[in-house]
């Protein structure tokens, strides 16, 4: 935990800053073809929101008003449908895109102690597609262990000691997955392996250096509760101070515009502490473990030549 906040304190305010430009252009380039979109479709868009107003202000008619909608959708649904899945696919791309640059920006800080703005964009590009593919994965795992867990429920529910355990061993199971899962990232950031491997290497940590990495998560959510006080505390502070003068609408006025600009800009510190915890913690008592063959020093073989020479008898 100590060494989340040192980390923080070196190299805290490129990491705010290489996270706000990368934020920025991120939201820029969500934002355009979202608005070009909604150009294309503004006369589809537009249509329909007639006939539901038709149908809120005439609730008498509601059959023909339906009738008239469910001809609009026929019409323009495909059109719509187009533009609800393209901004779900751009959305995603923009947060996988943003999620890989600030974790490879603090798996720099952590791993290489520096933070050269340029890697935001780097790891950004570099590990878009494999943070989606991982999360792909990941999604999937946490499906199929949920349904047979769930599916399990179904069975003991008339069997109170057995639900007891039941629901002990699915709490462990969730940490044991969840561990998992912020380990793969981990491993996949630090080693450059695959996504598969990753996954491998995120369940071993978790499975067989289970305390190590209980502890990283528990350090994590520590850090990260405490962090979000702190913000929290500043986004009310001016609220706070101005509910000692007589008028509270300016307080409230005030509160409300300053309070979410104040967690737009500092609530990536969070983050970045819970994952500076994970990374400093996975350098210092993980990493050895899971890849031991890298603290084996190369052997010098001597080459036939120099045998020779050393084999070869004095002559004189």
């Amino acid at each position: 935990m100590i060494e989340s906040f040192r980390l923080l304190n070196q190299h805290g305010a490129k990491l705010w800053l290489g996270s706000l430009l990368t934020a920025i252009t991120v939201f820029v380039l969500l934002a355009v073809p979202q608005f070009f979109l909604g150009i294309m479709l503004s006369s589809e868009l537009v249509s329909l929101q007639d006939l539901l107003k038709n149908m809120i202000a005439s609730p008498g008619s509601v059959g023909e008003a339906a009738a008239h909608l469910g001809v609009g959708l026929l019409k323009y649904g495909g059109w719509i449908l187009g533009y609800a899945v393209g901004s779900i696919l751009l959305t995603w791309l923009a947060s996988a895109f943003y999620t890989a640059a600030l974790t490879g920006a603090v798996r720099e800080a952590a791993l290489e102690d520096r933070v050269p703005l340029s890697c935001f964009f780097s790891y950004g590009f570099r590990y878009l597609f494999r943070i989606i593919g991982l999360e792909i994965l990941l999604a999937l795992i946490f499906f199929v262990v949920s349904a047979g867990w769930g599916a399990l429920y179904l069975l003991l529910r008339d069997q109170t000691p057995l639900l007891i355990v039941w629901a002990i061993v699915g709490l462990l199971l969730g940490l044991l997955l969840i561990s998992s899962a912020i380990h793969s990232v981990v491993v996949l950031f630090s080693e450059g392996t695959g996504i598969f491997r990753s996954i491998g290497y995120g369940f071993r940590v978790s499975l067989f250096q289970a305390g190590t990495s209980l502890v990283s998560l528990l350090e994590s959510i520590v850090v990260g509760a405490l962090s979000w006080s702190v913000i929290l505390l500043v986004a009310a502070f001016p609220w706070l101070v101005l509910q000692f003068f007589e008028d509270s609408t300016v307080a409230d006025i005030v509160g409300i515009a300053l309070a979410p600009v104040a967690i737009a800009l500092l609530g990536v510190f969070p983050t970045i502490l819970s994952l500076g915890v994970f990374f400093r913690r996975y350098l210092l008592y993980i990493q050895d473990r899971l890849f031991p063959e890298d603290r084996l020093e190369p052997v010098r073989m001597k080459s036939f030549d120099q045998e020779e020479k050393q084999n070869q008898l004095p002559t004189g």
